[in-house]
């Protein structure tokens, strides 16, 4: 066998198909053409309605929560905070949504500076129950606010920020049920403008 025969039944020098070659079928014609044709039925919600209750899905479940947690918080209590929100308010405009948003990043992020106050007032107590002779609750309490005050970050800069965050919820809060009533009392002129129209 000289050279060229080897080369020719060596399985290694094979050519492999090319994309110049055929594609062998994996399904027939009239599957193919049923497959297409239920592709075309699910892309997604078509109407305005539909396009705004799917966007709530990235709030429901969690898609923006890259937006409102940290590395330290678990997604799935964001994601049962935002539900919880959702399910109260209902909201039914892209605005309404966008409000509820605010709502929803200042109330987590409050109770996230609520809890570290509470985290650091707990050490501070902590602090002087070990460098100090048995004392008065109130004693120690007040020993561990003075120790605060004097301690970076500052103290009352967080209780401030927590304040800012609970005022700035009661104003989106207020503006949020605004639009909302404002929505409630144009349904409302409208079915009596129909009733008075009809009698």
């Amino acid at each position: 066998m000289n050279n060229e025969e080897l080369i020719a039944n060596d399985p290694s020098t094979v050519e492999t198909q090319t994309a110049t070659q055929p594609r062998k079928k994996t399904m027939s014609d009239a599957a193919l053409a049923a497959h297409r044709a239920n592709a075309k039925k699910c892309t997604g919600p078509k109407t305005r309605e539909g396009k705004f209750k799917a966007s709530l899905n990235a709030l429901k479940h969690g898609a923006y929560s890259h937006n409102f947690i940290l590395k330290t918080e678990d997604a799935g209590t964001f994601e049962n905070f935002s539900k919880s929100f959702i399910d109260e308010f209902q909201p039914e405009t892209p605005s309404e949504l966008e409000l509820l948003k605010q709502l929803i990043s200042a109330a987590w992020r409050r109770n996230r500076i609520a809890e570290l106050i509470q985290l650091r007032i707990n050490q501070a107590i902590d602090t002087v129950i070990a460098n100090s002779e048995p004392t008065p609750a109130a004693e120690i309490t007040q020993q561990a606010y003075d120790m605060l005050e004097i301690t970076q970050p500052s103290f009352a800069r967080q209780q401030a920020h927590e304040l800012r965050l609970a005022n700035h919820f009661q104003r989106t809060l207020y503006r949020l049920n605004s639009i909302r009533d404002k929505k409630i009392r144009n349904e409302t002129k409208f079915i009596r403008d129909r009733l008075s129209f009809a009698a």
